[in-house]
């Protein structure tokens, strides 16, 4: 009686687990794949990365997973002429079907590299080493390019003076640095003589990139040093009305210096006026300046 028993019972345990099996791997996951003005990507590539899960949006835009298992899934999303994004949902056992997902239009082709555990590409590999922005730049910020980024890792500054000073890049400087401003060649003189200024105003810049390594090289190879990107907004972007404005003074050169940057538009025409002032005299240092004869 005893085995018989079992035997009836093994049945049901199975089927049981079965039906729990299935329920627990029976979530929908879906979603649409938008560009930066709303419309809708047809024939992007969704897959949810080291998994078979693999789709390509329909005319609408939309994809759909099935049969998708609890626990969290990394969603990669990927078309041309846009940047590819990664995105991390968490599956539970209710299905998700209002997932939207929006690429950044770009005209950089992106390559995708699958030859590391991690999941990466050619550009994410190689992003800047440095970016100095916001509060952090104005705290920085000097008269010069050079002293500006001369506290950074890896970066000097060929200092010429408090109006000339470049920066020095893992011990290169001049044509092996390129400067560069809102990504197109400065191509001032400072590049071929460290006692010019650098065209490029810090004072006005939104944020800094200090590129070194592979990101040179979509910059071409003469920038084998690195890359200094100074980031304004002399294109605008948007309309919106903005008004940034800086007072510095230094006591020790008397150097006063004075940033203003206005940004402004109405319907489809933006505007942008930057202007910058600064003025400086002697350094100043406690007693006189005397030269000791050395024997």
């Amino acid at each position: 009686m005893k085995s018989i028993y079992i035997n009836k019972i093994a049945p049901l345990c199975a089927l049981s687990l079965l039906m729990v099996g299935a329920a627990s791997h029976a979530q929908k996951f879906s979603g649409v794949v938008f560009d930066a003005d709303g419309n809708r990507i047809a024939k992007a590539k969704v897959s949810l990365v080291n998994t078979k899960y693999k789709a390509v949006t329909d005319e609408k835009g939309q994809f759909t997973f099935s049969d998708i298992g609890v626990g969290k899934v990394e969603l990669h999303v990927s078309a041309k002429n846009f940047s590819h994004i990664n995105e991390y949902f968490t599956i539970t056992d209710q299905d998700i079907t209002e997932v939207t997902i929006s690429l950044s239009a770009t005209v950089m082709e992106v390559v995708d590299v699958y030859a590391t555990p991690l999941h990466s590409s050619s550009i994410e590999s190689a992003l800047p080493v440095n970016v100095i922005s916001g509060d952090e730049l104005r705290l920085k910020q000097a008269s010069t390019l050079g002293e500006t980024l001369k506290n950074e890792v890896g970066v000097h500054s060929s200092y010429f003076g408090p109006v000339a000073s470049s920066p020095i890049i893992r011990g290169m400087d001049g044509p092996r640095v390129l400067i560069t401003q809102n990504g197109l060649d400065v191509g001032d003189a400072s590049r071929v003589g460290p006692d010019h200024a650098v065209a490029a105003e810090a004072g006005t810049a939104q944020q800094v990139e200090v590129l070194r390594g592979p990101s040179t090289l979509f910059y071409g190879s003469g920038a084998i040093g690195g890359v200094v990107n100074v980031v304004d907004n002399r294109v605008p972007t948007n309309i919106d009305n903005q008004v940034d404005y800086l007072l510095k003074h230094n006591d020790v050169a008397d150097e006063s210096e004075a940033t203003l940057n206005v940004n402004t538009g109405y319907k489809s025409l933006a505007g942008h006026l930057d202007a910058f002032w600064r003025e400086s005299n002697d350094y100043k240092i406690p007693g006189y300046a005397t030269a000791e004869e050395v024997h």
